[in-house]
């Protein structure tokens, strides 16, 4: 068996995920909802009331406060949760056609395998 890494992260694009959140900011107002820390306590690390936490990150048109690059590093400290905003921005920003095509292709091969290993069963079983 071999042994992984703690500090190894594993990237998993999800096509879906920049489809469903169109921003950072509103992916991470998601993850803060569904995070095992509650959002309250998450705001409190980062030094803000709940209220200003959840008004940087839905913001009203006119509304001045915003989230930034420091409140995004605070709430990743907060929230433990680096891993979910370098998946989002990973499948946002680096995977391309080509890399979809060639994932694409790579789980049709794994399927034709699979499909093949299990066609004589199948015509023995009949």
């Amino acid at each position: 068996m071999t042994s992984v890494s703690s500090s190894q992260l594993t990237l998993n694009f999800d096509p879906a995920l920049p489809e469903r959140f169109p921003t950072l900011r509103e992916y991470i107002a998601f993850r803060s909802s569904a995070n095992q820390k509650p959002a309250k306590s998450i705001a409190m690390d980062m030094d803000l009331s709940p209220s200003m936490l959840s008004r940087k990150l839905n913001p009203k048109e006119d509304d001045t406060q915003r989230f930034n690059v420091d409140d995004l590093e605070n709430w990743i400290r907060a929230s433990g949760d680096a891993a979910a905003v370098v998946e989002y921005l990973s499948a946002k920003y680096l995977e391309t056609d080509i890399t979809r095509h060639a994932r694409a292709i790579h789980q049709t091969e794994q399927l034709l395998a699979q499909l093949s290993a299990l066609l004589p069963t199948l015509k023995g079983s009949v």
